[in-house]
């Protein structure tokens, strides 16, 4: 076990060796937190004798938990694919999400919760679809009432574990006390579908601890160790989960890092992590500030942009990573120009990195005849020149009372006091280096680059320069491979087999292909199922007619119910891809993807990919095998799709979905007062910190190079404005980044 320490620093093999009571790590970015967290599950069994199955250990994105599973799993010989909690929670550690790890409780104790352990759990979409529905029976229109506000609501109630009648007694105002209303209905709604959405599963947990001590102390006794990931990012459900499953023992261990704190908006809690210590008296609190990730002057960047922050931890990043090139600022002309520079500077790196290979089609670069860039302090101006030696002045008009507070005259201010080194001699002028259109098949390793941006409406402007040249590139949190039309129908299909109680599945898949059947149809039938306290599939199948139904449409109906009564019949020796093929060939939807011509062939390869993620559950057949595949698919997240091993390609996504990653170049893209920080969150001192925590996050993906992009005018959300340059530039600091100006239109 000596060797194994051997491979941490002083301060993560002191975290591995804190095994009891409440433990508090503290892991700046890059510091090694994933390699403390697994080297201390090799370390509770190896040294301190605990069983693997009394550990749980607990993360946010299946990505991370996968990765803490293998890494573990190498460091104590055993198979990592045996530690997988698709069937219980077995001899192995408990290794997972929240999320998965709550919907595996609850299907030993759906019971405990008034549901059949098959119970369907709803994405973001069915969830809209159910509300929309709810809407409708209680006469309010969704032209009216937007159905993802009332989502929103209703998600803030059950994080902060608020049932609709506690809701309801809390509402501020109309709006409110509607959501409070359809509350209470779309809980009676999910509940007759026999489904659950996301925060259901925790929702429920906690819900099922508390009204059964029996059931929580069985779990407290199954894992005296509790480990839990990423714990800035908890919300109030989540803090209580672990409050409670940590019991009197408190032997609780949790990593995060305050400073990378940026999910308020989906109800995370900053104050989890900032005050662990006033939770859990006598906690332990250990440091991680090494970074292993990136060159000194890039973490020197971290540090300075986050001690802007008031609300944070004391602790200071370092590196051994001495050497390194100083991050770059970059003004463009607007947002048409940041997506060119951004392949031009990949460009100028190739070419350094390989000058034998011709990246570009024209060389060098020239000075405006003007002294290009000249700046004006004492007008708060900026002048660009034109890459024909033109002029066009710019002027951003934010003085304000007391000589001039606005952002630009910050950074303005700078300049006069000879802070920054935005002197006509130091903003030199570069004409545009013509890209190649046929950039995109050159030798260049585009897995090693990407474009970070505040919000998804950034990226139009990006993925039309990508396929202007050619260049491969992927978007995370796009249309994702599970959103696609024939995924979810095959997925729709799988979910009323196991689960005929759910109308939203028999909804979708009930004219695909088409049967001619149609919404009354429907009605009736749920109207009968409901009067016998049956499942639709039952209902119809021991019914030789229902009464007001013309008898073509039930025996239609009742046609489609067989194929899977007869799926059913089979199903115990069924891997989940076999069930697939069964239902699509029977239901006729295989055929009719077959004859929709041109687009068959990548519809018939979706589905094929989608029987290719089903074969990591060949080993469980029937229900369980189901029940488990649907649970994977229906909890990934959008990180989780993300895998720079499949193809090289240039990534383009938000700030949020990069955290965890890292990049040796990275391009943060928009930075703007208005997108960052973001103008929903300026006058709110606490957002505006989780803003600056942001631009934290994405100057810290990067290994080798960084470079931050801001446009003079940027189109947006359909108009033309003029931008000011973000309030966190004037935070850089001179001896921290270098200031260029790029003028080309």
């Amino acid at each position: 076990m000596q060797n194994l320490l051997d491979e941490l620093n002083e301060r993560q093999a002191q975290a591995v060796r804190a095994t009891h009571g409440p433990v508090l790590v503290i892991a700046g970015a890059g510091s090694g937190k994933t390699k403390t967290l697994t080297h201390r599950i090799a370390y509770l069994v190896t040294e301190k004798g605990v069983k693997p199955h009394q550990i749980l250990a607990v993360t946010f994105t299946n990505k991370a938990a996968d990765e803490m599973r293998k890494r573990a799993a190498t460091l104590l010989g055993a198979n990592p694919n045996q530690w997988r909690i698709w069937q219980g929670f077995g001899t192995g550690p408990a290794l997972g999400t929240f999320h998965a790890i709550c919907a595996r409780i609850l299907r030993q104790e759906a019971g405990r919760v008034g549901f059949k352990r098959e119970f369907a759990i709803y994405a973001a979409d069915e969830q809209k679809s159910a509300v929309k529905k709810v809407m409708y029976n209680e006469g309010v229109s969704p032209k009216d009432v937007n159905p993802s506000a009332i989502l929103n609501i209703i998600s803030r109630a059950k994080n902060e574990l608020l049932t609709p009648k506690q809701f309801a007694t809390q509402t501020d105002g109309p709006f409110e006390e509607t959501a409070a209303a359809l509350y209470e209905h779309y809980q009676e709604y999910l509940k007759e579908n026999q489904a659950m959405d996301f925060d259901d599963l925790l929702f429920n947990t906690v819900a099922l601890f508390k009204k059964h001590p029996d059931v929580l102390k069985s779990y407290q006794e199954r894992w005296p160790y509790l480990m839990i990931d990423e714990y800035q990012d908890t919300n109030q459900s989540q803090y209580e989960w672990a409050r409670l499953l940590a019991g009197t023992t408190k032997n609780i261990f949790v990593v995060g890092d305050d400073w990378q704190g940026i999910y308020s908006w989906r109800g995370a809690n900053i104050r989890n992590i900032l005050e662990f210590e006033k939770d859990y008296k006598g906690a332990q609190t250990i440091l991680l500030e090494q970074n292993y990730r990136s060159t000194a002057p890039i973490v020197a960047l971290g540090n300075a942009i986050i001690s802007g922050n008031a609300t944070r931890m004391k602790k200071k990043l370092w590196t051994d990573r001495a050497e390194g090139h100083t991050p770059e600022v970059w003004q463009v002309a607007n947002e048409s120009r940041e997506a060119e520079k951004v392949l031009e500077i990949i460009c100028e790196l190739e070419n350094n990195r390989h000058p034998d290979r011709a990246y570009s089609q024209a060389e060098g670069s020239r000075e405006s005849s003007s002294g290009a860039g000249d700046v004006d302090p004492s007008t708060s101006r900026v002048r660009s020149a034109q890459g024909d030696g033109g002029g066009e002045e710019i002027t951003y008009d934010y003085a304000a009372e007391g000589g001039g507070s606005g952002i630009l005259d910050q950074i303005m201010k700078g300049f006069k006091a000879g802070k920054k080194k935005y002197r006509s001699g130091d903003m030199r002028l570069q004409t545009s280096k013509i890209i190649p259109f046929d950039l995109g098949t050159k030798k260049i390793t585009w897995n090693n680059y990407v474009a970070l941006y505040r919000t998804n409406a950034q990226s139009r402007v990006l993925e039309e320069a990508m396929l202007k040249y050619g260049v491969p590139y992927r978007l995370v949190g796009g249309i994702r491979f599970y959103d696609r039309k024939e995924v979810k129908d095959t997925i729709a299909y799988l979910k009323f087999l196991i689960n005929p109680n759910d109308v939203l599945a028999l909804e979708r898949i009930i004219n695909e292909p088409s049967r001619g059947i149609g919404d009354k149809t429907l009605g009736r039938i749920y109207t009968q199922s409901r009067e016998e306290k049956k499942d639709i599939m039952t209902c119809v199948l021991e019914n030789e007619e229902i009464e007001g139904l013309a008898q073509n449409r039930f025996e239609l109906f009742k046609e489609f119910m067989d194929v899977f009564s007869r799926a059913r019949e089979k199903l115990a020796e069924m891997t989940v891809a076999d069930a697939i093929d069964f239902l699509l060939s029977r239901a006729g939807y295989s055929d009719a993807l077959k004859a929709l011509g041109n687009d068959v062939v990548d519809k018939l390869e979706n589905v094929a990919e989608l029987k290719s993620v089903a074969k990591k559950f060949a080993s469980l057949k029937g229900s369980q095998g189901i029940e488990a595949f649907l649970e994977d698919v229906a909890l990934v997240s959008d990180q989780d799709t993300f895998d720079p091993t499949k193809g090289d390609a240039l990534t383009l996504m938000t700030l949020h979905s990069a955290k965890g990653l890292e990049f040796n170049t990275v391009f943060l893209v928009g930075m703007e007062e208005g997108l960052l920080p973001h103008a929903n969150s300026i006058i709110d001192p606490q957002q505006l910190e989780e803003e600056r925590r942001l631009c934290y996050v994405g100057i810290t993906r990067a290994r080798d190079r960084l470079f931050m992009l801001f446009a003079r005018q940027r189109t947006i959300y359909g108009s033309v404005s003029i931008t000011t340059p973000s309030r966190f530039i004037a935070e850089l600091g001179d001896e921290h980044v270098e200031f260029h100006e790029d003028g080309m239109a």
